[in-house]
């Protein structure tokens, strides 16, 4: 039995067009043994043309030699042009000439009478394979065709020669050119672009499009060859991209971040600023413990963006001083039990005043634990060992070395070795031991000055 022809399990139809009734009946009846439908059955061309368009059969099984105006040929041809429908000419006509001119109706195949049953099978499904082949070709072609059309993206396919075969629209705007004068030409002829950069976004071409038109166009491109089965070039595709409003749109975002981090240091400056006004005595001090924190950083490997983290750290690292009187900042003798908690505070202070704003580095943390020691004897919060971060650590040496360099109120600058020894006896006690190693070789194998 057939095993049902289409792919939906459903058998299929079949329209029988042959003009002796003692052979249609014999063919309709081998067709239900076999497990077809028979969708209907004429015996003129004139006929068939109309079945087919009112059944619409899946095959048309067709006798050459008709009753009426209209052949089996001129029937099948007809069919074929208004509605796709597959046709298998069924003939005791055998001639050469005959059979070329069946072959100009593009016939899915032919019985020849007489015919055995396993022959009719084997035709039609035949015929129903390449029938639904084509169909799915053609409307992957379709599909293929639409999708390229719409195709944000222009697109220019060539041939082996390297000659344009379909430009899509898009491509024909960006290029300024109809399709009609692309097809045949050489694409090095109507695509002329210099590479900017060989390796753009998502692995394309970066390049400048040279429009006929004399107008350059910022665009990404990419070639790549088309293969047949043997993995032997037949032609190449290139698609190209307007880059125009992206690049737009990314010069906008440069300018606007160059704003902001030009915004963000003035901001920074003047936190600073505002900090040293309250204590003439340490002017300078901000700048200098960040200008060595940085230092610090580069000599232990940190990237540039930590390294700026670090520095608008130091900048501001005690803003919080301005809760601090004036009078204890600019006390000419060592401070009471009292005063010194006041200015302890300013660590907590100048958390407080930096944590909203939002730095693109952990500032406020850093300001925060810039006073904290590694084993606990350091505030506001007494935190031992590693619990602080790196640029916590980095900045508190740095404060270390410079304050003991400079005038206080209370004494004069203290020598420079003298900070260096209070790095040593504290070193992986009271201060990161990678840290102190950094600061000391920085000062005596560098020369670095304050």
């Amino acid at each position: 039995m057939h095993d049902l022809a289409s792919e939906n399990a459903v058998p299929a139809r079949v329209l029988v067009i042959e003009d002796e009734a003692v052979v249609a009946i014999d063919v309709c009846h081998r067709l239900r043994r076999l497990g077809y439908v028979v969708a209907g059955q004429a015996d003129t061309g004139e006929e068939a043309v109309r079945l087919a368009g009112e059944l619409a059969p899946d095959l048309v099984l067709m006798d050459i030699m008709l009753a009426g105006q209209m052949d089996g040929i001129d029937a099948a041809a007809a069919i074929r042009d208004r509605y796709g429908v597959p046709v298998v000419f069924l003939t005791a006509h055998s001639d050469r000439a005959t059979l070329r001119r069946a072959g100009a109706a593009g016939p899915y195949g032919y019985l020849i009478k007489p015919f055995e049953e396993r022959e009719l099978q084997s035709a039609l499904e035949i015929a129903l394979y390449k029938s639904r082949m084509e169909k799915r070709l053609a409307r992957s072609e379709r599909l293929t065709a639409v999708t390229l059309r719409c195709l944000g993206e222009g697109l220019l396919t060539t041939d082996e020669t390297g000659r344009v075969v379909f430009a899509n629209p898009a491509a024909e705007t960006l290029l300024g050119v109809g399709a009609a004068e692309l097809a045949g030409r050489p694409l090095a002829e109507v695509y002329q672009a210099t590479m900017d950069e060989a390796d753009g976004p998502n692995g394309r071409e970066a390049a400048t499009l040279h429009r006929t038109d004399g107008r350059d166009v910022p665009v990404e491109q990419t070639v790549s060859p088309i293969l047949d089965g043997r993995g032997q070039s037949i032609g190449s595709v290139l698609v190209f991209r307007d880059m125009t409003h992206r690049r737009e749109v990314e010069r906008a975002l440069r300018d606007s971040v160059d704003n902001l981090r030009l915004t963000l240091a003035e901001t920074v400056n003047a936190l600073t600023v505002t900090s040293e006004k309250r204590d003439p005595f340490t002017a300078g001090h901000q700048q200098r413990v960040a200008a060595l924190a940085v230092a610090l950083a580069a000599r232990l490997g940190l990237g540039e963006d930590e390294r700026e983290g670090i520095r608008v750290a130091g900048l501001v690292h005690d803003i919080g001083k301005i809760h601090v009187p004036s009078e204890i900042l600019a006390k000419p003798e060592a401070l009471n039990a009292m005063e010194m908690g006041i200015v302890r505070d300013h660590s907590a202070v100048g958390h407080e005043i930096l944590k909203d704003i939002p730095f693109p580095w952990p500032v406020a943390r850093m300001v925060l634990e810039h006073h904290e020691r590694l084993d606990g004897s350091g505030y506001p919060k007494g935190l031992s060992g590693r619990d602080t971060l790196l640029g916590s650590r980095l900045l508190a040496v740095a404060d270390v070395v410079e304050a003991m360099n400079s005038h206080r109120p209370y004494r004069a600058a203290l020598a420079r070795e003298v900070a260096l020894d209070e790095l040593r006896s504290g070193r992986g006690s009271r201060y990161d031991a990678d840290v102190v190693d950094a600061c000391l070789e920085l000062f005596l194998q560098d020369g670095y000055r304050l």
